[in-house]
């Protein structure tokens, strides 16, 4: 096994990792292995690109260190938990495989948290944005006389990650 990459030892090595920069570096690399999978579900997508909107509103409304430091938490917990009902549904599947109330139970709870977090991160979104609609429709005018195709490019990603998660079910391909 190469010492430069960044890999897993093969099946009966001693559990060493062959790192340059150590298991640190490994570790952070399969978390953003974890990210890329959690991208596939179609109601990931979908929070991505409610935050994206978010990110971009805030932008709009120049929100103060405080409003975005509440955005950023929530979009966390929101996405944090998203992962986690992913991973809890690959385990699932595998430890349960076909119907089985208990792992049903499992799976419901766990989308249950995420739809919880999701429905609080939209009270807060209320919160911060209500008293500025004003201000929100104001900074989206001025955005589109100054710069128009960045409008329209950001409103093509968010389109095709709303509509990849509601209309495209199936999960993309690893």
């Amino acid at each position: 096994m190469s010492r430069k990459t960044c890999t897993e030892p093969e099946p009966g090595e001693p559990r060493v990792t062959r790192c340059p920069f150590g298991r640190l570096a490994l570790s952070f690399a399969k978390a953003f292995i974890g990210i890329s999978f959690l991208l596939r579900e179609p109601n990931a997508r979908i929070h991505v690109a409610a935050s994206l909107t978010v990110v971009a509103a805030g932008l709009l409304v120049r929100l103060g260190p405080v409003e975005w430091a509440i955005l950023v938490v929530s979009i966390g917990v929101v996405l944090g938990l998203e992962t986690l009902n992913t991973a809890l549904e690959g385990y699932v599947d595998l430890a349960a495989p076909g119907r089985d109330e208990v792992a049903a139970r499992a799976k419901d709870a766990a989308a249950g948290a995420v739809l919880l977090a999701a429905m609080a991160s939209v009270v807060v979104a209320a919160v911060i944005f209500g008293p500025r609609l004003g201000e929100l429709r104001a900074g989206l005018a001025a955005a589109w006389a100054s710069r128009p195709v960045a409008v329209l490019a950001y409103l093509a990603v968010i389109l095709t990650m709303l509509l990849s998660g509601v209309l495209w079910r199936e999960k993309w391909p690893a």
